[in-house]
């Protein structure tokens, strides 16, 4: 009689876990196919100040962006400030406990032309990123023209 009851115990507690958290059950179905790198993580930029500029990527549902990843180089600029938004952490099967970014990311950059005549340069990015259906993004580069104000 007590181990019928803890069965229905059991069974109860099962039954609730699957009401009370459904969007835990929410997967990436077989039929699933991973989006190109550009498509997974589009990337646009805008210069909100005389020396400074705003990086942001769009990220769909099931992929992230790693925070280490993030590179930023340029011939004709300084960057004395990369300031990032506050990262999930979260255990990754790639890489272990990683900082990543979902849905949106916006990472500003404190600009300075290295010859007072320039205002307008290549701003080269690198970042890298996975799709949770199981594959990892080798890192991608791009280049961004960038005027400033």
């Amino acid at each position: 009689m007590k181990g019928n009851t803890l069965s229905k115990i059991l069974l109860l507690l099962i039954y609730l876990c699957f009401i009370a958290f459904p969007s835990a059950a929410e997967k990436i179905t077989i039929d699933t196919k991973p989006l190109a790198p550009e498509e997974a993580f589009v990337m646009d930029h805008i210069i909100v100040g005389p020396s400074e500029a705003v990086i942001r990527w769009q990220i769909p549902k099931f992929y992230y962006l790693y925070k280490e990843k993030f590179i930023f180089s340029s011939k004709e600029f300084f960057i004395d400030n990369i300031r990032f938004p506050v990262p999930e952490i979260m255990e990754d099967p790639f890489f272990g406990s990683s900082e990543v970014y979902h849905d949106l990311v916006e990472v500003t950059l404190s600009l300075k032309p290295k010859t007072k005549k320039i205002i307008t340069g290549i701003l080269n990015v690198t970042y890298q990123g996975c799709w949770k259906g199981g594959i990892c993004y080798p890192p991608s580069k791009n280049s961004i023209k960038v005027s400033l104000l």
